[in-house]
C-alpha cells in the first residue's frame, strides 16, 4: 500500500487542478450560452472530461491509501471503474446533443457576442495553463497526474481553437467557423467517451490488462528454476494501476522450504517484469499432475 507521504503531494495537486478545471467547465458553459457560441459551450463538455480525469485520479489515490477490512476485500477499488464508466455513458449522450446543436447551428446561423466569447474563452484557456504549470513537473512521478495531464493538454488545444473562432466572428462576423469548431470538438468527446466505456468495461468483464502479453507471462514464468508447468492462468485488472494474477504452478517434488523460495522468485519477477504485486499462486506437486493426466 501506499505510503500517506507518497500520496500527499499528488493528492493536493489534483484537488487544486480539480477546483480550477471544475470553475473553468462553470465559467464556459454559462458564457457559451450567454453568448450563444455552441463551440464554447462544447469546450465547456471538453474540459468537463477533464475535470471528471483528474476527479477519477484522485479517487484512485484516495482509495489506495484505504485499508482493505470487512467483506470489501478488495476495497473500493472497482468504484472508480463503475463511475468512468457511467461518465463515459454521460459524454457519449453529451456529444450526441453537441452535434444536434451544432447542426441546428448550421442550418440556421445565429448571431454570437464575440466579445464576451473571447473573455470566456481567454479565462479558460488561461485556467488550463495554469493547471498545466501545475502538473508538469510531477507528471512523470505519478500515473495519475500524468493521465490528467495528457487531459488538460487536449484541452487546451480545443480552447486555443475557440479562441480563433472568437476573433473570426469579432473581425468578419463569420458564424460559421462556431459550429465546425463544435463539431470537431464533439468528435473529441465522442472519442475520449468511447476509450473511458471500451477501457472500464474490459475492466468489469474481468479481461486481461490490454498492456501485458499472458503468453509472454507464462513463459517467463516457466523458465524460472524448479518450475515444470504452469495452467490456469488468469490476469485482469482490479481498477486503474492495479493488476492481479492467480495460477496454478506445477513444481518438482522438494521440501516445502525450497517451494518458497519458488513463491518468493515468482512474485519478484511478475513484480520488476509485469509490474503485477498482487498474486494468487497455487503450488502442485509434479507426480501428482502427471498421474492425474496419465488415468484420465
Amino acid at each position: 500500500m501506499a505510503t500517506s507521504r507518497g500520496l500527499k503531494q499528488p493528492k493536493r495537486l489534483l484537488t487544486l487542478s480539480l477546483a480550477i478545471t471544475a470553475a473553468i467547465a462553470a465559467i464556459e458553459v454559462v458564457g457559451g450560452i450567454l453568448s450563444g457560441s455552441i463551440s464554447l459551450v462544447s469546450d465547456a463538455v471538453h474540459v468537463f472530461t477533464d475535470v471528471m480525469a483528474i476527479g477519477l485520479s484522485l479517487f484512485a489515490i484516495i482509495l489506495a491509501g484505504r485499508s482493505h477490512s470487512g467483506v470489501m476485500t478488495f476495497g473500493y477499488h472497482r468504484a472508480e471503474v463503475l463511475a468512468a464508466l457511467a461518465n463515459g455513458v454521460t459524454l457519449v449522450a453529451i456529444s450526441a446533443w453537441v452535434l444536434y446543436e451544432a447542426f441546428l447551428r448550421v442550418m440556421s446561423p445565429r448571431t454570437i457576442d464575440a466579445p464576451l466569447m473571447l473573455a470566456v474563452a481567454g479565462a479558460g484557456l488561461a485556467g488550463n495553463l495554469a493547471v498545466m504549470f501545475l502538473l508538469k513537473s510531477h507528471a512523470h512521478g505519478s500515473i495519475n497526474i500524468q493521465s490528467a495531464f495528457v487531459h488538460v493538454i487536449y484541452d487546451t488545444v480545443s480552447s486555443v481553437a475557440v479562441i480563433i473562432t472568437g476573433l473570426i466572428a469579432y473581425y468578419t462576423s463569420i458564424t460559421i467557423v462556431d459550429p465546425l469548431v463544435a463539431f470537431l470538438i464533439a468528435g473529441l468527446i465522442a472519442r475520449s467517451a468511447y476509450t473511458i466505456v471500451r477501457s472500464s468495461t474490459h475492466i468489469l468483464l474481468e479481461g486481461a490488462p490490454r498492456e501485458l502479453d499472458i503468453p509472454e507471462i507464462t513463459g517467463a514464468l516457466k523458465q524460472l528454476d524448479g518450475i515444470v508447468d504452469v495452467h490456469d492462468l488468469h490476469v485482469w485488472t482490479i481498477s486503474t494501476g492495479m493488476n492481479a494474477l492467480s495460477g496454478h504452478v506445477v513444481v518438482r517434488d522438494q521440501m516445502l522450504s525450497q517451494s518458497s523460495r519458488i513463491l518468493q522468485d515468482i512474485n519478484g519477477m511478475l513484480a520488476e517484469r509485469f509490474n503485477i504485486t498482487h498474486t494468487t499462486i497455487q503450488l502442485e506437486n509434479e507426480r501428482e499432475i502427471s498421474f492425474k493426466r496419465t488415468i484420465k
